[in-house]
């Protein structure tokens, strides 16, 4: 193999022959992060319950119409959300988000010296943010290396699919499958989503 693998993917090679071929066909992954803190928070806001298509349209919509910026998202007035394509609960959850960072633009500055259940701890706190999200956040812009969000459908699909199982594993179920993987539970999230071809975001 000419490709330069990583230790996370020689590891999950050597202890898993399933989702080893996945990390043989597919890797290595680039490990994209996105350092920006709000707006890393405010796509996953968007992406809740929604396919990558249509996430990603209504996202690169919020964009447009705010570059981002806290203060401008809180500004936008209920007709501007419709035409973004925000829920009216997405709408109130990206607003409490906004205010959050306007009434104190380092609210989560600390949140790299935390343990990964504080982190989930603070950001729960916010309306709208829930263990899924603050996964996602621990994963794609604190770059943990030992996550995983047993309540996400997709991961829950790619195992059922890899593993020839009758049918998807319950969050509970997954998270105890998943165990195998650990401490490169986050590495072994992106290789799942890719046996799907698919983003989480």
């Amino acid at each position: 193999m000419t490709r330069k693998l990583n230790k996370a993917d020689l590891e999950l090679i050597n202890r898993d022959p399933v989702l080893g071929a996945v990390v043989k066909e597919y890797g290595p992954l680039e490990a994209v992060v996105a350092g920006e803190y709000f707006y890393s928070l405010a796509e996953s806001i968007v992406s809740q319950q929604l396919s990558v298509k249509a996430s990603d349209t209504i996202f690169e919509r919020l964009q447009a119409a705010t570059a981002l910026d806290p203060v401008r998202v809180l500004s936008l007035i209920d007709e501007q959300c419709k035409q973004i394509g925000l829920s009216g609960q997405k709408q109130r959850y990206l607003r409490d988000l906004a205010r959050h960072f306007v009434d104190n633009p380092a609210v989560f500055a600390h949140l790299d010296t935390l343990d990964d259940e504080a982190v989930i701890a603070e950001l729960t706190g916010v309306v709208g943010i829930g263990r899924w999200t603050a996964q996602m956040f621990l994963i794609f812009t604190l770059a943990r290396p030992d996550v995983f969000a047993p309540d996400d459908l997709g991961l829950q699909n790619a195992i059922m699919r890899l593993y020839d199982l009758p049918e998807k594993p319950t969050p509970k179920q997954a998270a105890a499958f998943a165990e195998r993987w650990t401490p490169y539970r986050s590495t072994a999230c992106r290789y799942l989503w890719k046996s799907l071809d698919n983003t989480p975001l």
